[in-house]
């Protein structure tokens, strides 16, 4: 249990550890490079570290770099025999993008987690992957999941839910069979494996649709905007595309500072993250502060191996409440318990729809931040999809659980810092997952 206290003043200047997305990839792609990756700033948490292990079972050689970088040197043959049994701890990212790779390798794996992860959807990755002639055998829809390598056929997949992590193994699993592989998206999701696989080795194109604008053939006066094809985007993976090894520089994960951001956007204060990925599929958050109330500042952007980056500067002002749904929501996903802290602080009532997924995360978090928000004495309605949230009141300080859930003690510790009386958080440890270094940060800009 940690004990948090109100702050008067929030300001600072802080770097964020690696952003997860980008590490968990550089880990797992490692398996299939013909030569060494070198990864600086590859982050700590628990989360990447699994899939750092992960790629070590599956004969990834891990040392330390003089420069202190992470050096990931391939393995000259993958494992035969016996199924390799591959722990995945809590992380999501690692099962699913590990089975892709798995499932168009010359390896098989049996991958395993812990209770939280077990209970997870896995079926939305082995129904595609069996279309193009995987071999999986899951535990009605969970893990434990059994892959055995095979070749692949080529595949075209139009995604029916918005899933990078979907996504990603489909491309994986081409990646590792050598066949192709076109993929085409209704909604955008995050593109961190197609920018590392064209960084470190090439066969990768994306294809993006423009509305075109045409005489409206109801009123000639006027123009009409459509889509020319069902979908925004499309990926395509060549015959033969492969990972040839290199270097990466991972910038500073933008979920992690969101946190950091709205105690700026709460106290109309100042706080800047050096360094901060900002990836146009993970910018909305900072769009999303712009549109409540606050400044967002943008300096030194620069790329690395394709990833934009930049100091982001946010200074938080009053705060009005909005609806999110939709795209917007998709883009907002992993943020939605810290937007949920900060609606508690803004005037009107902010609604939050076609989030369902958080039902299926490390904890059902739309009812975890309810319950949170309820011990504040902030009136929030659990939808079916979503949250009702009523702010503009003082919230008091509460016993906050944690429910197992990193990004659920992070926001609530974020909220104890405005709330009316002391808090605590059930479980600190649950950061560990993502950023072990959470409270020192906190720290940093509280002290």
């Amino acid at each position: 249990m940690r004990k948090l206290s109100p702050v008067k003043h929030i300001s600072g200047t802080i770097s964020m550890p690696g952003d997860k997305s980008i590490a968990h990839r550089a880990a797992l792609l490692s398996i299939l490079a013909r030569e060494p990756i070198s990864v600086r700033n590859f982050p700590s948490g628990a989360d990447c570290q699994t899939s750092l292990g992960a790629a070590r079972q599956l004969g990834v050689t891990v040392a330390s770099g003089d420069d202190g970088e992470t050096i990931l040197t391939p393995p000259e043959n993958l494992p035969s025999g016996s199924d390799t049994l591959v722990d995945c701890g809590n992380s999501g990212t690692t099962a699913r993008l590990l089975s892709g790779i798995v499932a168009g390798s010359s390896t098989s794996a049996v991958l395993s987690g812990d209770e939280s992860l077990s209970t997870r959807p896995m079926s939305r990755i082995v129904k595609p992957l069996a279309d193009m002639g995987a071999e999986l055998f899951d535990t009605e829809g969970h893990l434990p999941l059994t892959v055995r390598g095979k070749k692949l056929l080529p595949f075209e997949y139009r995604m029916p839910v918005a899933s990078a992590q979907v996504k990603s193994a489909i491309l994986l699993a081409g990646l590792a069979s050598g066949c192709s592989v076109t993929i085409q998206e209704k909604i955008i999701t995050r593109d961190h494996t197609e920018l590392m696989i064209a960084a470190l080795g090439g066969g990768i194109s994306t294809r993006v649709i423009k509305p075109v604008v045409e005489d409206d053939p109801d009123d000639p006066r006027k123009k009409k905007r459509f889509m020319p094809e069902p979908f925004k985007k499309e990926i395509t993976l060549a015959s033969g595309a492969s990972i040839a090894g290199g270097s990466i520089d991972i910038p500073g994960d933008i979920s992690t500072a969101a946190f950091f951001f709205a105690a700026a956007a709460i106290s109309g204060q100042t706080i800047t993250v050096r360094r901060c990925g900002l990836n146009p599929t993970r910018t909305a958050f900072l769009d999303f502060l712009k549109q409540i109330g606050c400044a967002v500042e943008i300096t030194e952007k620069e790329l690395s191996g394709g990833e934009p980056c930049g100091t982001v500067i946010v200074t938080g002002g009053p705060l009005k409440s909005r609806k999110i749904a939709g795209d917007s929501t998709v883009g907002l996903i992993d943020e939605i318990p810290i937007i949920a802290v900060i609606a508690a602080f803004a005037k009107g009532t902010t609604v939050i729809r076609d989030a369902a997924e958080l039902k299926v995360k490390e904890s059902n978090r739309l009812e975890a931040i309810a319950h949170n928000l309820g011990l504040m004495g902030i009136s929030c309605g659990l939808l079916e999809d979503g949250l009702a949230i009523e702010g503009g009141i003082d919230p008091s300080g509460a016993d906050f659980k944690s429910f197992g859930d990193h990004r659920i003690a992070m926001a609530f510790s974020i909220a104890s810092l405005f709330a009316t009386g002391p808090s605590t958080i059930d479980d600190d440890s649950v950061v560990d997952i993502s950023c072990p270094e959470f409270y020192n940060l906190l720290d940093n800009i509280t002290g």
